[in-house]
């Protein structure tokens, strides 16, 4: 039996589509109508999301818009933290601002009938389309009165239309004609030949492909996030497909095609939402009249099913779900929700998948929520003694969600697991010995400063620097974890960016530092340069000075490649790289080529790089063997 899910009740309202925020990790879009769409006024709902005190997320509705007639979509602005659009029954669509109450901020009013969908390009940020049940698909963008382009995509409803997340120029759509069209919007054209084609009386847009996907009804399409040209459709025949459409031809009209992947059975009524995972390139979640919510695998492991999951916890026809774009294997789905035919609270659902996928996670925690680190210590050791850690996962501001700084990720804490590995001397216990001086340990890249805190706890000789970008909410949390640790008397928290003057983080480190840690900072290679920049601005210049780099292989082994490339440009050797299982003991060389590697393996290993300065060590000790610039 399902463990039930956060819910929150809307009395009156049925829900049509739900959608996540691309720049906030805890605001949800809601478009409702009253009775069930039928006729009656609309209501666009704001939900937040905030930590429970269970790790599930508490949902209160932050603040609601009435509409004159019922609201069948959503879509969050890509250029505008505050904006999103909605598809109206009256076929209107409307621009609302969270900042500003009661009305839009604009309106259009082009579409004959109902607007059933509405899609913003994460690409061409300046742009979104709707469609209507009036066969047309329009573009838009928000600054002009009218719209830019208009498709007649079918001579039926068109029920959805999607702009592709790898090219801006391409936008899918499906209709009640049991087509799914694709359009190359470069150049649009009309059909000059076909079954009831008439340039001047009806007119048609010419697609680039023609996919005739079912013999029913088509009221559902998504492209695929990671594979270009694969799309999934689904509708009243109840079966979710996966359709491979790489034999396009961009720029040749009128073609009829598309290959059919796989075909995903279970649904018992008609499927009215499908979505690929942000992401998995092979799990698909689907929605349907079946009172369901289902996920899917598309390539199965041998010996599994496609069926991963079936949330089965509400009680009337589910009609959208939408993953969590920030929280991996977090989804939210909603539907017609009633009781005994009056109309009752509805329910939107917020579920875990994280157990069901057989994945390794890569982070752990949430925005704002409540980590327990557990360090088991060394058996023996006076100095590795057990400790715990309480930790507050960061947030940061809108401007800077790109940072992905609201997690505690899986290779800090395998750091952490392994801190004895930095060779970090035991206290001075004898008061013949010579005083040393302290040992000088800097953290790039913190987040939540699970390495540092524990070395700091475990380590009271060391002065510990712990930094990241200098965001206000983060640097916040980051010190507020110090001080709730108890750390605050050898370790403090920075506010530092990659590439910039480390002279404010040296106060207590002199000239440098003798220890440089980072974890799973190599995931952008942009960033690489600062970073490394940054590496060598503070490491200081000794010859048992070392960096310590854990990376999860999640990164992507080139790009780790990439970064080790830009590190021995910058004077730096490695002195040794390894591969090390998380939850085992098993280690393997650090190779660039793994050819039949899947994602489900790389989460269960990260890279253990520690680098040293090149020109400080003799010639026998230097770079050789495996770790040579030529095996990188």
């Amino acid at each position: 039996m399902q463990a039930p899910s956060p819910h929150i009740q809307t009395p009156g309202f049925a829900h049509y589509a739900i959608a996540w925020s691309p720049f906030h990790t805890n605001r949800i879009a809601l478009a409702s109508s009253a009775n069930f769409g039928l006729v009656g006024n609309g209501r666009l709902h704001l939900v937040s999301a905030s930590p429970g005190p269970t790790n599930l997320p508490q949902l209160a509705v932050e603040k609601y818009y009435e509409t004159q007639d019922g609201l069948y979509d959503v879509a969050w602005s890509e250029i505008h933290e505050n904006q999103l659009v909605t598809a109206s029954g009256d076929g209107s669509i409307r621009l609302w601002d969270v900042m500003i109450n009661d009305l839009p901020i604009r309106a259009w009013q082009e579409h004959t009938r109902e607007v059933f969908s509405v899609d913003w390009s994460n690409i061409k940020k300046d742009a979104f389309a709707s469609c209507s049940w009036d066969g047309t698909v329009k573009l838009w963008n928000p600054e002009r009165p009218r719209s830019v382009m208009t498709l007649q995509a079918h001579h039926a409803c068109v029920y959805q239309a999607l702009f592709s997340p790898h090219q801006p120029d391409l936008l899918a759509s499906c209709s009640t004609d049991g087509t799914m069209k694709i359009f190359d919007l470069r150049s649009p054209s009309y059909l000059t030949t076909g079954p009831n084609v008439n340039t001047f009386t009806n007119p048609i847009t010419a697609p680039v492909l023609t996919v005739p996907a079912s013999g029913t009804e088509i009221l559902t399409v998504d492209w695929n996030k990671y594979r270009p040209m694969v799309l999934a459709t689904a509708g009243v025949d109840k079966v979710a497909k996966v359709w491979d459409c790489r034999m396009v031809k961009v720029g040749e009209q009128a073609q009829v095609g598309g290959i059919c992947e796989t075909q995903l059975l279970g649904h018992e009524y008609a499927v009215r939402k499908v979505q690929w995972s942000p992401h998995q390139a092979d799990i698909l979640a689907t929605a349907s009249y079946d009172m369901t919510c289902r996920i899917w695998t598309t390539a199965p492991t041998p010996g599994r099913q496609q069926l991963l999951h079936i949330n089965d916890q509400h009680s009337e026809f589910v009609v959208g779900c939408s993953w969590s774009l920030y929280d991996e294997g977090v989804m939210a789905s909603c539907g017609w929700d009633d009781v005994n035919c009056e109309v009752e609270p509805e329910d939107f659902l917020f579920d875990s998948l994280e157990a069901m996928f057989d994945l390794k996670p890569i982070s752990v925690g949430s925005m704002r929520s409540s980590f327990v680190y557990r360090y088991h210590g060394i058996e023996g050791s006076r100095q590795y003694t057990p400790h715990t850690i309480t930790l507050d996962t960061p947030d940061t501001k809108a401007a800077n969600w790109q940072l992905h700084a609201s997690a505690v990720w899986v290779s800090s804490i395998y750091l952490a697991d392994h801190i004895s590995e930095l060779g970090v001397p035991p206290p001075s216990s004898s008061r013949s010995e010579l005083p040393q001086p302290p040992l000088h340990v800097l953290e790039l890249g913190a987040s939540a400063g699970l390495p540092s805190i524990l070395l700091s706890k475990l380590c009271p000789d060391v002065s510990v620097t712990v930094s990241d970008y200098p965001d206000e909410e983060l640097i916040a949390t980051l010190s507020r974890n110090v001080r709730i640790n108890n750390a605050d008397g050898n370790c403090h928290a920075v506010p530092y960016a990659w590439g910039t003057d480390p002279a404010h983080l040296m106060k207590d480190g002199g000239d440098g530092f003798d220890i440089v840690l980072a974890a799973d900072t190599l995931w952008n290679p942009d960033l690489h340069p600062i970073f490394i920049d940054s590496l060598s601005r503070t490491l200081k210049r000794t010859s048992n000075s070392r960096i310590h780099l854990v990376a999860g292989l999640h990164t992507g082994r080139y790009t780790i490649r990439a970064a080790l490339k830009c590190a021995l440009a910058a004077m730096l050797e490695i002195e040794s790289i390894v591969e090390r299982e998380v939850d085992g003991d098993r280690e393997r060389p650090w190779c660039v080529d793994h050819l039949e590697e899947g994602d489900q393996d790389r989460r269960r290993w990260v890279v253990w790089a520690k680098l040293r300065w090149a020109s400080l060590t003799t010639p026998s000790s230097s770079l050789g063997g495996p770790h040579d610039t030529a095996q990188l």
